[in-house]
């Protein structure tokens, strides 16, 4: 499956580095609709984030493993249309763990735990579960296995992409465009 967006955030690795292997450039230019292909935002936690929309290839092409080897990755991918979301963690260039929900063909209570998963993913399943039973009543309630990858992100990093205004100050994202060689 491919996802629509994906949030890397990055501790641990220098900034500067990071942007200069991948072969883009902060332009400084505030993202506030979210429209940029490519952003970039720093967290008050020391955190920093790199947002992608249909990423055409100059962060895709890279292995999350090798992105991973300075520091620590936390990665969050989500599909627009359908409720698919796959967050990872991955540390001096190994996967740590992986946590997906595939809500496709009406499995609320799907999620996949792969790998060393921390702490707080076993009362956020708990509380999820404890509404799908609930939610299984109703065919048009919403999907609360959906938030449980989105909220052990929030949990590890601080940040989860669709409430911004939790964390203070909010982060500003700004345009990341490609560096032109000449």
């Amino acid at each position: 499956m491919d996802f629509d967006i994906s949030y890397y955030k990055f501790h641990g690795v220098v900034r500067a580095d990071l942007l200069a292997d991948l072969g883009l450039r902060d332009t400084g230019v505030a993202d506030p609709t979210g429209a940029a292909p490519y952003a970039i935002a720093d967290l008050p936690n020391g955190w920093f984030v790199i947002r992608t929309q249909n990423d055409t290839g100059l962060v895709k092409r890279y292995d999350r493993r090798s992105l991973s080897r300075q520091g620590r990755l936390v990665t969050c991918d989500v599909a627009a249309v359908d409720p698919v979301n796959r967050v990872g963690s991955y540390e001096q260039g190994e996967e740590r763990w992986v946590v997906t929900h595939d809500g496709r063909n009406n499995d609320r209570l799907d999620l996949n735990v792969c790998g060393d998963v921390p702490d707080e993913l076993l009362p956020l399943r708990r509380k999820a579960f404890d509404a799908a039973i609930h939610e299984l009543k109703d065919p048009r309630s919403p999907d609360s296995m959906l938030d449980v990858p989105l909220e052990l992100i929030k949990a590890v990093t601080g940040f989860r992409h669709d409430r911004p205004q939790d964390v203070q100050p909010v982060p500003v994202f700004t345009w990341l465009e490609p560096v032109e060689t000449a």
